[in-house]
């Protein structure tokens, strides 16, 4: 998808949020233009307005019996309107799903810049704490306050606006909270480069691997996840893409900002879009 989308990635980050939540919903209005039988679905709305307009006569003369029959005959055009609707998500579920699986990998984050200082978290079981964790140096990595640093007790991160603390204000009061462990933390300088570094933390005897992008469009993923050792997982905190710089995300509801902006601007595209093209 990157030789489709990547593009957009060239795009301010409001700009490519637009960008692929537009395609998003042209794909599904377009696959329900040309998978159904809109002239059939045009008469079919003409009808159901029609009828709603006689009922609504029926009804100013008190003719309950004609007002039964129009609602019975609107409900059966209701039904048989419904066996268009299968079609179109079938036929736009695989396009769809690729966009969303890209945008799942590139538009969560704004990706490290060359000189940029990166932070890089460890996070171990709070028994680590007071111990020292080493980052092995590589070439090209600068690490500002030593590649030793020792295992502390975590903290809630700051919010980040007015949205980001209601935010957890909400995931506060539904006990949403993720349980604060130990962390070693490192602050990098690194050089662009096309090739991803491979941060390689070590502690109790084991190498733990993460790879940090810097200087792309693109962004490694955030998050390595290890099993079966002291080391839980390793981070690279990267700024989240928020739509317009002010929309956050919603914690309660697992969405991260570029998803719940994606979906903000997807769904009233595909009522639009159905408007413009006379779509039903």
């Amino acid at each position: 998808m990157d030789y489709v989308l990547g593009w957009t990635l060239h795009l301010p980050s409001d700009a490519a949020l637009f960008a692929v939540a537009i395609l998003t919903s042209a794909i599904l209005t377009f696959a329900r233009l040309l998978s159904t039988d809109q002239n059939w679905l045009k008469r079919a709305a003409a009808d159901h307005r029609r009828l709603k307009q006689l009922a609504r006569e029926a009804k100013a003369r008190g003719d309950r019996e004609a007002v039964a029959r129009y609602k019975s005959t609107m409900t059966l055009v209701k039904v048989r309107s419904m066996r268009f609707e299968a079609k179109p998500l079938l036929v736009a579920i695989v396009p769809v799903a690729l966009v969303a699986t890209w945008a799942f990998a590139r538009l969560g984050y704004h990706p490290p810049t060359a000189g940029e200082t990166v932070e890089v978290r460890a996070y171990l079981s709070t028994t680590a704490i007071g111990r020292p964790v080493h980052l092995v140096p590589e070439e090209g990595l600068e690490a500002e306050g030593g590649w030793v640093q020792t295992v502390v007790q975590d903290k809630p991160a700051a919010p980040d606006g007015l949205w980001d603390a209601m935010n957890a204000r909400m995931c506060g009061l539904l006990g949403r909270g993720e349980p604060l462990e130990g962390v070693a933390v490192w602050r990098l300088k690194a050089e662009g480069r096309p090739k991803p570094y491979m941060l390689k933390v070590r502690y109790g005897g084991r190498t733990y691997e993460k790879e940090l992008l810097v200087g792309s469009t693109q962004y490694a993923p955030a998050v390595a996840f290890f099993e079966g050792g002291p080391v839980r997982c390793v981070e690279v905190v990267m700024a989240p893409v928020k739509l317009f710089g002010v929309v956050g995300g919603l914690d309660v509801l697992y969405l991260p900002p570029w998803l719940l902006a994606y979906l903000l601007i997807a769904i009233p595209f595909v009522t639009i879009l159905k408007r413009v093209f006379r779509i039903v």
